[in-house]
């Protein structure tokens, strides 16, 4: 009788049992070694059913999914295939995972046979906004010459017609000039940099990757705008001097605009401040804080950190949060183009592989410190 009791009893529960997803345990080819009593649930079968079976026993397609879902790093929705009665249209969120270490593969199965149709829904929803938004990119891109054509034009007769080319100008005319002028300017500004980012947001760009000198471009970029900060009598200093690694593999292009960014955002916002940029090799003590991987010394040569401080700028805690979200709606307004340029400065430093922070306190000014690898 107690033998009988003993057989009687139930198996213990695992950890791998109270999962509240159906788990799959599978071999480097596929083959099911063991699944968690989720997908004995699902399945409405027993371990001995379903051990030793393929995964495309189970799931449509099943190798194929699995293939797509490790090497996209995605989420498939994929329909039951097992007992013809008992998995009838079911239908099963699938992600998988590779334990390569121990050559095996890891699947995970939720039901979500009622959500299928919401699924779709959103699907379809999320693809007509997607072709709006992919639309608007197009046209904006394509319009974008126009607009700013437009207003270069009314920059440069403004700028002539306060230089007196068209004669002696009254006192009232030039004050109004001189402000059509200047607003031009900034909407310029704030239009170009909304362009660019329209463009980088639309996926449209291809880096072309190449080998320059990262000196010889920070030296061209400087003689372009000194006689800009002698003009606006802005205090403007730049120290290149610990950059010892010059070679630099990246797009060379994108490179120029992030520092023309920079160089933009000082003019635009300095009045009678100081505005500083440092360029060399981060320490590598920065570089591991910060999650680069960064083993010695001669590590620290393969990137580039750029400190670009201006004093006359000064952002609250609630900008600081929110600082490269561009459509975020806060209390105090900043001109579209700081918005657009701090994002522009994001998606490219992130897309090199870099990172960007900033910094910014009363009687302190603003600090942006970003990172780039070399290559």
């Amino acid at each position: 009788m107690k033998i009988l009791n003993f057989l009687k009893s139930q198996k213990e529960v695992s950890d791998f049992d109270l999962l509240p997803d159906g788990i799959f345990t599978l071999e480097q080819d596929g083959k099911i070694s063991d699944v968690n009593s989720k997908v004995l649930e699902y399945y409405k079968t027993t371990r001995f059913n379903i051990v030793g079976k393929y995964f495309s026993d189970v799931i449509e397609n099943g190798t194929a999914i699995l293939n797509d879902i490790i090497n996209n790093d995605t989420t498939v929705c994929a329909k039951a295939k097992l007992g013809a009665n008992n998995t009838k249209n079911i239908f099963f969120e699938v992600n998988a995972s590779r334990d390569n270490q121990n050559q095996r593969v890891f699947a995970t199965v939720r039901n979500v046979t009622g959500k299928r149709n919401e699924q779709k829904t959103i699907n379809e929803k999320y693809s007509a906004a997607q072709k709006i938004i992919d639309g608007k990119n197009d046209f904006l891109l394509v319009a974008s010459g126009s607009v700013l054509s437009n207003l270069v034009s009314i920059i440069g007769f403004s700028r002539a017609l306060l230089d007196g080319i068209g004669g002696a100008l009254s006192q009232k005319q030039e004050k109004y000039l001189t402000i059509i002028n200047s607003n031009s300017r900034d909407l310029s500004y704030d239009l170009e940099k909304l362009f660019a980012l329209f463009q980088l947001e639309s996926n449209k760009v291809e880096y072309k990757y190449k080998s320059f000198d990262l000196i010889s471009l920070i030296k061209s970029i400087d003689r372009v705008y000194q006689k800009d900060f002698r003009d606006r009598k802005i205090i403007y200093n730049l120290d290149y001097s610990n950059l010892t690694q010059r070679d630099c593999n990246l797009d060379c292009e994108a490179v120029e605009y992030i520092l023309r960014c920079i160089m933009d955002i000082f003019l635009r916002f300095s009045n009678l401040g100081k505005c500083t940029l440092n360029i060399g090799h981060p320490p590598v003590d920065f570089l591991k804080t910060r999650d680069f991987n960064a083993n010695d010394s001669l590590d620290s040569e393969k990137y580039v950190l750029f400190e670009a401080k201006i004093t006359d700028l000064i952002f609250t805690q609630e900008e600081l949060d929110n600082i490269f979200d561009t459509y975020y709606n806060n209390a105090i307004k900043r001109p579209i183009g700081l918005k657009a340029s701090l994002n522009i400065l994001k998606i490219y430093i992130t897309d090199f592989g870099g990172d960007i922070w900033v910094y910014s306190k009363q009687n302190f000014g603003t600090m942006f410190t970003f990172v780039l690898p070399l290559k």
